[in-house]
């Protein structure tokens, strides 16, 4: 058995804690989303990547959530051409007074790569495959 603080819940989602899981209906997740903005005057692409929390009943739950806010956030401008990496992960919260939809994580990167070379570089490059 590891000593990680990283554990698999029976939710599906990874969980960053070390307390045991709570006994209400309802958990918190925040989910990881990735978007390419388009390109820059020197031709390099703008990408977002943005954290948002949802609520669910499983992570699946709050998954279809996040995929549904991600389209329509990506729509909010007429004047940038958003495009979603289609590959969406998160983790379930600890417990508190989120409130779905609540973005608590925002960066952004440019780079010459594609959203999917982007993508693979930054976060599958490096995976941890627990044994």
């Amino acid at each position: 058995m590891s000593n990680s603080p990283l554990q698999a819940t029976a939710k599906g989602a990874p969980r960053l804690s070390t307390k045991a899981l709570c006994d209400n209906d309802m958990n918190w997740y925040a989910i990881r989303t990735v978007y390419c903005w388009g390109q820059k005057s020197d031709g390099k692409n703008v990408f977002e990547e943005r954290v948002v929390a949802f609520s669910g009943t499983s992570y699946e739950e709050a998954l279809n959530k996040a995929k549904q806010e991600a389209v329509a956030y990506s729509s909010e401008r007429w004047d940038i051409r958003y495009e979603i990496h289609p590959d969406q992960s998160g983790y379930e919260l600890d417990e508190a007074n989120w409130v779905d939809g609540l973005e608590v994580w925002s960066e952004m990167f440019e780079s010459d790569e594609s959203l999917q070379q982007f993508y693979e570089n930054r976060y599958r490059k490096y995976d941890y495959h627990p044994e």
